[in-house]
């Protein structure tokens, strides 16, 4: 039945022929449903205690795709799939009759079947059934990798990701854990009180992040739109209209480079939460984290990328500063003279940097040299209000906002803060975003007067949160670059 080293036009009319012979036979084939059968997973569970080589009374049913055939004289032995696993199918020539055993003949791995038959255990004790009647329900007509060596190459998983869920249970693992954190989060969300709601993803303005966005043409309006780079204004128009726990799971689009932690479409869960503030935030996103650690029984010590981090609870949570002035011996903060602290760097580290202010600097510097060595959750606070345009300015700290990000094994998981509520001063820094965007900063926030003037009907203090969806589950999995863990990536055409 293989036809391995034959080329893909051969391999393809041999399996039309098989097609038309099975659809020439008298034998049901080709059903648009095939519903009442049994999932694999259940058959392995419930009859696990059967003594090898012994043959029940028991009828048993299941549908999925033929992953592999061996024949070995009048026996044949065919392993069949479905989404919860695997379970070996025999018959024998002379159980069966003439016309089915034809029909058989005409099967390919790839092929998707509908079995009926007794459940067995063989001698060398693989639960199976033993084939009465089967139904084929859809005809392969390409190749499969073999089993034995399944999809190995990045390159044609990635392209064929298909195929790499079939032959790559692994991979397949992989998603369905995601789904699994993704409905966690939600379980964990909507237990808080929180509102699931949708925004839009076109919008008039890409604003809410620092980044590039992708632009499209409205042809009906006759306006340029774009995909958001995150749903934050329109989150937080809610909460101005009355909501007061809101949240968001979805996709964000944002035009910037493709490495092993960033994807230019990733999914981001954003919420808010009115009359609560940066420290609830953290308390929050640790309660969620927990949650979900706790229901996937992952152990606290979780290896990722060759290292080890601890993610019991709680968390740290340390100041930018603090972080900057340690691992420099320096003691800056944001009211200190940016030329001495240049010129102290420089002399010392030959650390050279253009930054215009002090905030800016000492973010920068954290971004080059610090945050990267991070492994353990950390919850970094105290951020320069020149890189927290949307963040409230803390009341105790002059120049710092109510605003952090989380941080574990060197990538950014989280960012939250107390949100911005003065509409002139969110105005203001709104303008400053607008003149570096002028200046040539395509990443730079735009100038959103809409979202001004909602400001002015009043936002009660809120706390504001955008987390990283697929790095958390990249972690939790041990998979090293975040293609492994969407379902469907991008890549350059192959022409």
């Amino acid at each position: 039945m293989s036809d391995l080293s034959k080329s893909e036009n051969e391999i393809y009319s041999l399996r039309k022929e098989k097609e038309q012979k099975i659809k020439d036979s008298q034998l049901e084939s080709f059903q648009t449903s095939f519903k009442n059968s049994t999932p694999i997973d259940f058959l392995h569970r419930e009859h696990k205690d059967i003594e090898s080589g012994f043959k029940t009374d028991i009828n048993a049913s299941v549908r999925g795709r033929i992953v592999s055939i061996r024949s070995f004289g009048k026996l044949t032995f065919i392993d069949l799939k479905d989404e919860t696993g695997k379970i070996q199918l025999v018959y024998s020539d002379k159980d069966l009759s003439e016309e089915l055993i034809d029909y058989l003949q005409n099967l390919d791995v790839g092929d998707i079947v509908g079995v009926s038959g007794i459940i067995m255990k063989t001698k060398k004790g693989e639960l199976s059934i033993y084939i009465s009647n089967l139904s084929l329900l859809t005809k392969s007509f390409r190749n499969f990798p073999e089993k034995w060596h399944g999809l190995k190459d990045k390159e044609t998983r990635f392209r064929q990701r298909y195929l790499d869920f079939v032959v790559n249970e692994d991979a397949k693992n992989t998603i369905s854990t995601r789904f699994n954190i993704l409905k966690l989060i939600r379980e964990f969300m909507t237990s808080e009180g929180f509102t699931e709601v949708e925004t839009p993803t076109l919008q008039p303005k890409a604003g809410g992040a620092i980044a590039r966005p992708f632009s499209t043409h409205h042809n009906a309006m006759s306006i340029d739109m774009y995909l958001r780079i995150a749903p934050e204004l329109y989150l937080k128009r809610l909460i101005i209209g009355g909501f007061e726990k809101v949240f968001e799971l979805g996709k964000v689009f944002r035009n910037e480079g493709i490495d092993q932690t960033h994807s230019p479409e990733f999914t981001m869960m954003e919420s808010y939460e009115a009359y609560t503030d940066v420290n609830g935030v953290m308390d929050m996103v640790e309660n969620m984290c927990k949650y979900v650690l706790e229901n996937l029984k992952v152990d606290k010590s979780i290896e990722f990328n060759e290292k080890v981090a601890n993610f019991s609870f709680p968390w740290d949570r340390k100041s930018m500063f603090e972080l900057v002035n340690k691992k420099f011996e320096i003691n800056v903060s944001h009211d200190s003279n940016l030329d001495e602290v240049k010129e102290l760097l420089e002399s010392k580290y030959q650390i050279e940097s253009e930054s215009n202010t002090v905030g800016e600097l000492v973010f920068d510097i954290f971004e080059n040299y610090i945050e990267h060595d991070i492994v353990d959750p950390v919850f970094v606070t105290d951020y320069p209000i020149e890189v927290s345009p949307f963040a409230r300015e803390s009341d105790e700290k002059k120049g710092i906002t109510e605003r952090f990000e989380l941080f574990a094994f060197g990538s950014e998981l989280a960012n939250g803060f107390s949100e911005l509520i003065d509409s002139e001063d969110q105005a203001k820094r709104l303008k400053e975003q607008a003149i570096k965007k002028n200046d040539g900063d395509e990443e730079a926030h735009v100038e959103d007067e809409d979202y001004v003037e909602a400001l002015q009907y009043g936002l009660p203090p809120t706390g504001g949160l955008g987390f990283g969806v697929d790095r958390f589950v990249m972690m939790l999995v041990g998979k090293t670059s975040i293609r492994e863990v969407i379902s469907f990536t991008h890549l350059k055409p192959e022409n």
